[in-house]
């Protein structure tokens, strides 16, 4: 194995761990939206349940933002990942596709 296959293997093992990092962050902030959400569904009309899941949304987004922007790791993650999707992008789609699924799958059943 090469020195450069050898960088290749680390860069590689450290986007896993960032992406996995990011991941759980994600997972957490999504499973709090889609609780929130059954609480809402239960008891309100579809117009109120549209405007808090849209409140709701943009607050996730802006959190993400500013959690990604103030936490060194999390920023050198991104760039990490950023870097793997312009590498790789049909894998990339291939698998926010499948994550995408399975969350719909998650969340409807």
């Amino acid at each position: 194995m090469t020195k450069k296959d050898d960088s290749e293997s680390a860069d590689d093992s450290g986007l896993e761990s960032a992406g996995a990092a990011l991941a759980a962050v994600a997972a957490k902030h999504a499973q709090q939206a889609v609780e929130s959400a059954k609480g809402l569904v239960a008891g309100a009309n579809l117009d109120e349940v549209g405007a808090r899941a849209a409140e709701t949304a943009s607050n996730l987004y802006r959190g993400g933002r500013d959690l990604i922007a103030n936490n060194e790791d999390l920023s050198q993650a991104a760039e990490n990942l950023s870097a793997a999707v312009r590498k790789n992008p049909l894998a990339a789609v291939g698998l926010a596709f499948s994550a995408g699924l399975l969350l719909a799958l998650l969340v409807r059943g």
